[in-house]
C-alpha cells in the first residue's frame, strides 16, 4: 500500500491527486459539520448527532412540562397531600412512557399509532391501585385520550421545526 502511495505521490499526476484528496476531506468535512454525513470507524469520527440530541432534549422537556401541567386539571379543588402524590407518581410513570417513545424515535400521527398509545398511557393510569374511581371513569378516559394526541402530535412538531433548522 506504501509502495502505490509512493508511486503516485512520485508520478506525473501527483498535485491533481493531493487537490483531489483535499477537496473530498473538504467536502466530507463541511457534510460532517451540517450533520449529513456521520462515519465513526476506527476512532475517527467525522459528524455530529447535535441535531437529533437538540431534537430528544427540547421533546422530553416539553412533554415532562406538558404531563406535569396536568396535574392542576386532574387534582380537586383542595387536594391532601396523598392526592398530590399520587397524581405525580402516576404522571412521572406517564412521563417516563412518553420519554420511551420519543427515544425510540417512531412517533408518528397515524391513527392507529395515536390509539395505541392512547390504550397504552390508559392501562398504566389504571394499573395504578390508589386511584380515586373519578380517574376511572369514561369522562376522564376521554381527557386522557385527548392528551395523548395532543402530546403526540406536539411532539410530531418540535421533530420537524428542529429538523428544519438543520436544513
Amino acid at each position: 500500500m506504501w509502495e502505490t502511495i509512493s508511486n503516485v505521490l512520485n508520478g506525473n499526476n501527483a498535485i491533481p491527486v493531493i487537490i483531489f484528496a483535499l477537496i473530498v476531506l473538504i467536502v466530507l468535512g463541511i457534510l460532517g459539520k451540517k450533520g449529513i454525513l456521520s462515519i465513526n470507524k476506527g476512532g475517527v469520527r467525522i459528524g455530529s448527532d447535535e441535531t437529533e440530541r437538540t431534537i430528544i432534549r427540547n421533546q422530553s422537556q416539553w412533554a415532562y412540562l406538558y404531563i406535569m401541567s396536568i396535574k392542576g386539571k386532574i387534582l380537586p379543588e383542595n387536594p391532601t397531600k396523598l392526592q398530590k402524590l399520587i397524581a405525580e407518581n402516576v404522571l412521572e410513570k406517564v412521563y417516563d412512557k412518553v420519554n420511551d417513545w420519543i427515544n425510540y424515535n417512531h412517533i408518528n400521527s397515524a391513527n392507529t399509532y395515536i390509539e395505541i398509545k392512547q390504550s397504552e398511557i390508559k392501562c398504566l393510569v389504571y394499573s395504578q391501585d390508589d386511584l380515586d374511581e373519578e380517574f376511572k371513569t369514561p369522562e376522564f378516559a376521554t381527557r386522557m385520550e385527548s392528551w395523548v394526541r395532543e402530546c403526540i402530535l406536539n411532539l410530531i412538531q418540535i421533530r420537524k421545526e428542529f429538523s428544519n433548522k438543520r436544513e
